[in-house]
């Protein structure tokens, strides 16, 4: 049995549509910082990018041409897929953000746990800073 061309659109909307959902939500997540509610959303978000990717039609790999577009896609159809490129293109910048930022946050870490690695009391009592200590170890209470 195969669709109708009006069935599969509808189907194809409601896809783009709960996808483009997600993605505001992750958005909004990412721009609050909130990492962890990000991460919970990602296996709803690779269900609902199957759907949508075994609705469209196997190998269409490059973009339509403008005659296709005029003559295949409804208007309300290359809204959605512009909405979702949109939302794909904020989502992915977000991201980016996200991790340079855990990045940096890393390395703030790492750096002050080496500090603190090279600095603590010599033989005579006084503080001191080791310039030789290289090594980098966990401290138990991190």
């Amino acid at each position: 049995m195969t669709d109708k061309p009006e069935d599969l659109q509808s189907r194809l909307l409601q896809a783009f549509g709960s996808v483009s959902a997600l993605l505001e939500h992750e958005n909004t997540l990412l721009k609050t910082g909130q990492w962890q509610d990000v991460e919970k959303l990602l296996p709803r978000k690779r269900e609902l990018m199957d759907v949508l990717r075994k609705l469209l039609p196997p190998g269409q790999t490059k973009p339509l041409t403008a005659e296709q577009r005029s003559a295949k896609v409804e208007p309300d159809m290359e809204a959605a897929a512009k909405q979702f490129n949109a939302l794909v293109r904020a989502n992915e910048e977000l991201l980016q953000s996200a991790i340079a930022a855990q990045g940096t946050l890393i390395k703030l870490v790492l750096d002050d746990a080496a500090q603190e690695q090279r600095t603590g009391y010599g033989a005579s009592g006084g503080y001191t800073l080791d310039p030789h200590a290289g090594a980098l170890a966990l401290r138990s209470d991190v």
